[in-house]
Order: C-alpha cells, then sequence, then structure tokens
C-alpha cells in the first residue's frame, strides 16, 4: 500500500510540513498570490504544530517512514493561532475569500454550532504529487469521518476549491452547502482571483459537509 495511515504526532511535523509545501507550489492559489514553497511552510507549520497535540489529524506515510500525505482536523471552533494574521500582505485575499466561505456557512447552519460538533479538516490538507492517484486521500477522508464519529462530532466540514475536489467530496457523501465565485470575489476593491476563473475549471470557493453518528458512520 503507498501510505499507510498514522495519527499526526510531533514526530511527524517537520515532515508533514514539508509535505504542505511540496504539494501546494502549483496550487492555483499559489499562482495567483505568488506563494512559493516556504510561504506555505510557514503559514501551515503554525497549525501542524497544534494539531500534533491532538489525536484527530493523520499522515500517510510509505515504507520509509516519509509523509506522503496530511490530512489536518479540527474542531470548527477552533480559532487559528495569532500568527496567521501577521503573515505577508500576499495572504490578505486568501485569508478573506476563505473567512467569507465560512461566514456564509455559519449563517445558514441550523444552529449555534458549539464546541466539538463540527470537525474542519483544514483546505491545505492534501498527498505529495507524485503519490496522488493511489487512493490516498480517499483513504484519509474516509478514516477522517471515523475519527469524527470517535471523537462524537455531528458533522464533518471542509473547503473545496475546485471541480475535482468537490467531485471526491460528493463520492464520499458530502453535500455543497455554500461557495463564493472567484469571478465576483473583491479584496480591497479588487478581483484577486478572476484569472482563476480565465485559465482552469477553478470557478469558486465551497463549502462542503455530510453528518456522521457517534460510533456509526451515515
Amino acid at each position: 500500500m503507498a501510505g499507510r495511515l498514522r495519527t499526526l504526532t510531533p514526530q511527524y511535523v517537520s515532515r508533514a510540513v514539508d509535505c504542505i509545501a511540496t504539494s501546494f507550489a502549483n496550487d492555483p492559489f499559489s499562482r495567483v498570490a505568488c506563494l512559493l514553497p516556504k510561504d506555505w511552510a510557514h503559514m501551515s507549520a503554525m497549525f501542524v504544530s497544534r494539531a500534533a497535540e491532538k489525536n484527530l489529524s493523520l499522515v500517510a506515510v510509505n515504507d520509509n517512514d516519509e509523509v506522503v500525505g496530511v490530512m489536518l482536523n479540527e474542531d470548527w471552533k477552533e480559532k487559528p493561532p495569532l500568527e496567521y494574521y501577521s503573515l505577508e500582505g500576499k495572504w490578505r485575499p486568501i485569508r478573506a475569500i476563505f473567512s467569507q466561505c465560512r461566514l456564509q456557512y455559519k449563517q445558514i447552519h441550523p444552529r449555534y454550532i458549539e464546541r466539538h460538533s463540527v470537525m474542519h479538516p483544514l483546505y491545505f490538507s492534501c498527498v505529495r504529487p507524485e503519490a496522488r492517484r493511489q487512493g490516498i486521500m480517499t483513504q484519509m477522508w474516509n478514516k477522517s469521518v471515523e475519527v469524527a464519529s470517535d471523537f462524537h462530532f455531528d458533522h464533518v466540514v471542509t473547503e473545496a476549491s475546485s471541480e475535482i475536489t468537490g467531485q471526491v467530496c460528493t463520492k464520499l457523501g458530502f453535500k455543497e452547502l455554500t461557495h463564493v465565485p472567484y469571478s465576483t470575489f473583491m479584496c480591497e476593491g479588487k478581483h484577486p482571483f478572476a484569472p482563476l476563473v480565465e485559465s482552469s475549471p477553478f470557478d469558486r470557493l465551497s463549502i462542503f459537509a455530510r453528518s456522521v453518528q457517534s460510533g456509526l458512520v451515515v
């Protein structure tokens, strides 16, 4: 098997950060915002280090114990680390569109979101390019739903930035609840993500969700 799943622990932090930095080198947001692997490493390290102190997140490792996949899971109510708000200015449009999408989700949620009710796999969960198309991401998603059930969460909610990611979520039982079109989203008087619509099948940032039951995946 290309990837054996492990719970993310402190021993995997540096390898998980490297996996994220490598995996997002050609991400559409990277192209639009001119983000380099070192930018992803700096941004993700604060989240990975925090997640490694809990038991919700996963890594996939190969036979050499190299991290080839990362799934960062948090409680939806977990606030971003303080350092997140002091990232370079090129992160500002990305923070803004994610904030808008999450606000829209909260507005349509049927009730106030309590702590320990919604598990949130973060956007920069990933699989290394050379390890893709081997079922690792699906494996991590299925295990994450099991983790949500084991920890008594009611829902799993995540962002999807492309049609392909949305199709994966749909196959796993998720439903799209809200989205922000790249063509119309504005930040500081500009449409920073409009080039994505012009040059690729990326047209919106979406929120997908599915329900779980304690001890039973539904």
